[in-house]
């Protein structure tokens, strides 16, 4: 009776392990796009080439980067396009959405995208702007529409504490682009200068496309990934590591000492990849 209960503890124990709950990894990986709540075709072709990714790979999360809602947000929680823009296209990924407000969401009831995280499994948005600890890294989600002094001391402060190998910000606006909408000045003078060598990336969407960009006065490496469900073209991107007008989303691997970034195209085929 002792064997067999000895040996039945260390099949839970090998379990655990496997699962990575117990002397398991910290490595994390998770998904992030943005400007996709359509509701179109091309958001649901979008959707189901990341859930049939995820079935091989390590999604432990989402994180959606604003323009959650198009043309302008949602009225409240029992708006229509929560069902048709996110619940019904992301149903199969059974994985938490860490999302932020866009400038189109601006344009509806912010504060509806803040209650729904108390009704729905998945969608996660405790406040405005708020921080996140998964595995080695701390990630910062910010409110770029409105980023003024107690949203930019509120992230100096969380910055200074964090010990974690890895720092990530999350933003809708990009701070440099060759998109339509190109650089913002406004985040350059008053975003930059507080995560510039404190944070490894800066993750947004708002320009409908991909990139990755890395600038000689910068340690941070920029990503835009707004391509969830529609394109724009770029510009001229000689400073760019990579660039893409094709549907798509991103996927990092992290762990304590690499992250391996990949970004994806509309039918999950890798366009980019490249280790940090």
């Amino acid at each position: 009776m002792v064997k067999v209960m000895a040996m039945k503890r260390l099949l839970i124990i090998f379990a655990l392990w496997i699962s990575g709950l117990v002397l398991g990894s910290s490595e994390i990986g998770f998904v992030f796009f943005g400007d996709a709540g359509t509701g179109s075709k091309d958001q649901y072709r979008v959707a189901q080439s990341i859930q049939k990714f995820c079935e091989h790979s390590q999604c432990d999360f989402v994180t959606l980067l604003g323009d959650n809602f198009y043309p302008s947000g949602v009225s409240g929680t029992q708006d229509p396009l929560w069902k048709k823009a996110f619940e019904i296209p992301y149903s199969a990924l059974e994985i938490p959405f860490y999302a932020i407000l866009g400038n189109h969401d601006y344009q509806g009831n912010i504060e509806a995208q803040i209650r729904y995280s108390q009704k729905s499994k998945q969608w996660r948005m405790p406040r405005a702007y708020y921080s996140l600890t998964r595995g080695p890294v701390d990630f910062f989600f910010l409110d770029t529409n409105e980023f003024d002094q107690k949203q930019k001391k509120w992230l100096k402060e969380g910055l200074a504490k964090s010990q974690s190998p890895w720092k990530i910000v999350c933003g809708h606006h990009p701070i440099y682009s060759y998109g339509d909408h190109g650089n913002s000045e406004e985040l350059q003078e008053d975003l930059l200068p507080v995560i510039e060598g404190k944070v490894d990336f800066y993750l947004s969407g708002h320009d409908h496309n991909k990139q990755v960009i890395q600038k000689k006065s910068s340690d941070i490496t920029f990503i835009v990934s707004g391509a969830g469900a529609k394109t724009d073209p770029l510009k001229r991107s000689r400073g760019a590591l990579y660039t893409s007008e094709e549907l798509g989303f991103s996927h990092f691997l992290i762990s304590d000492k690499k992250a391996v970034l990949t970004i994806l195209d509309k039918w999950g085929n890798s366009d980019y990849s490249t280790d940090f």
